[in-house]
């Protein structure tokens, strides 16, 4: 017979850390791998939800300028203008009522035969600008020590 009791056995679990500490590795790389995708995830949702904001915001302010815009437009209208002209005096009351622009009375009468107001269409195109523009009723007020610039008299070589 022969003896093994001279020959040792071999160490079993020595080989078994190396592949401990790779799968601890994976893992470690797995979980950091899934914490960065999630906080690209929540990011964009936080990017998503500005940029929804943003885009609200941006219609409010369009929507805000048209506004104005329009309210522009009607500010520099003949008749507001009239208007805010009355309220600080600047118009005459009696011309401030607009007068609407009409065709007279004898051109219209020697061109066209009469006929029956009821029987004619009504125009397409109604004029709604003032014939007479808006006077000033005050006078300018000098100080007194402004006067009046007198004219200079140019001599030239000709009058010499």
């Amino acid at each position: 017979m022969i003896k093994r009791n001279n020959v040792k056995p071999a160490k079993q679990h020595s080989g078994r850390w190396p592949t401990f500490v790779l799968m601890v590795a994976c893992g470690l790389m797995l979980v950091t791998g899934l914490f960065f995708a999630g906080r690209q995830h929540f990011s964009s949702m936080d990017y998503g939800m500005k940029n929804s904001r943003l885009r609200k915001q941006i219609d409010d302010l369009q929507a805000e300028k048209r506004r104005l815009l329009l309210k522009r437009e009607i500010a520099l209208s003949p008749s507001e203008i009239k208007k805010a002209a009355m309220k600080v005096w600047l118009a005459d009351p009696m011309t401030a009522q607009p007068e609407l622009a009409k065709a007279s009375a004898s051109s219209k009468a020697k061109t066209t035969p009469a006929v029956a107001t009821d029987l004619q269409p009504k125009p397409m195109i109604i004029k709604t600008v003032s014939v007479k523009p808006a006077q000033s009723t005050s006078t300018p007020v000098l100080a007194k020590s402004e006067k009046p610039a007198k004219p200079v008299k140019r001599v030239t070589a000709a009058a010499e």
